[in-house]
């Protein structure tokens, strides 16, 4: 987990930079629950006047266990650049679909910071933990490659295992957050 951040202001940096090479980020995330349901959201993070986290998005799945593979492509020439995301998300035991869009509040566990994604187009993994259970035991497991152009690859791997306790109702417990765009889009 504590390795998603770094990982992200990685794919952030190369996609930003003005000096930066065409690059290429594929990353698979698998979160899996016992006595929740992990869920995977995307949309725009907003700060209330409370500090509270929101997303306005949508919901694309929800099950057991989830598995999304991310790629980031950007494409720097001499006066431009160009970032294509692409994200796919599997559920095992579970729906795959979207939902219109809404406003889910957003509780960070672990080493999640919320507060760096605030306007940014994100991809979240949360968790809801099922109605009369206690906490929940959740496994995240993150690979990701770097493939810069002109230059060596680079790979990390992650698995972190963290407890869930309850959330109020109405919130979703975020495990692990990734930039798909440096802004929101405009609405």
């Amino acid at each position: 987990m504590k390795l998603l951040l770094p990982i992200g202001a990685v794919v952030a940096a190369l996609a930003v930079s003005a000096s930066a090479q065409d690059t290429t980020v594929k990353s698979r995330t698998q979160v899996k629950a016992d006595d929740a349901k992990v869920l995977t959201m995307t949309g725009c993070v907003r700060q209330d006047a409370t500090g509270a986290f929101n997303l306005t998005g949508g919901m694309i799945a929800a099950g057991d266990k989830l598995t999304t593979d991310t790629k980031v492509k950007s494409d720097v020439d001499k006066d431009d650049a160009t970032v294509k995301t692409t994200a796919r998300t599997k559920a095992d035991d579970g729906v795959v679909g979207t939902t219109g869009t809404g406003t889910y509040l957003l509780v960070p566990r672990g080493d999640v910071n919320l507060a760096s994604h605030v306007g940014h187009q994100v991809q979240v993994s949360a968790i809801m933990v099922e109605r009369g259970e206690g906490d929940a035991d959740v496994k995240i497991k993150d690979q990701t490659k770097v493939d810069p152009e002109n230059a060596p690859d680079s790979k990390a791997r992650t698995t972190t295992k963290i407890e869930v306790p309850k959330s109020p109702a109405g919130s979703y417990s975020v495990v692990s957050v990734k930039m798909l765009a440096p802004s929101c889009p405009v609405q």
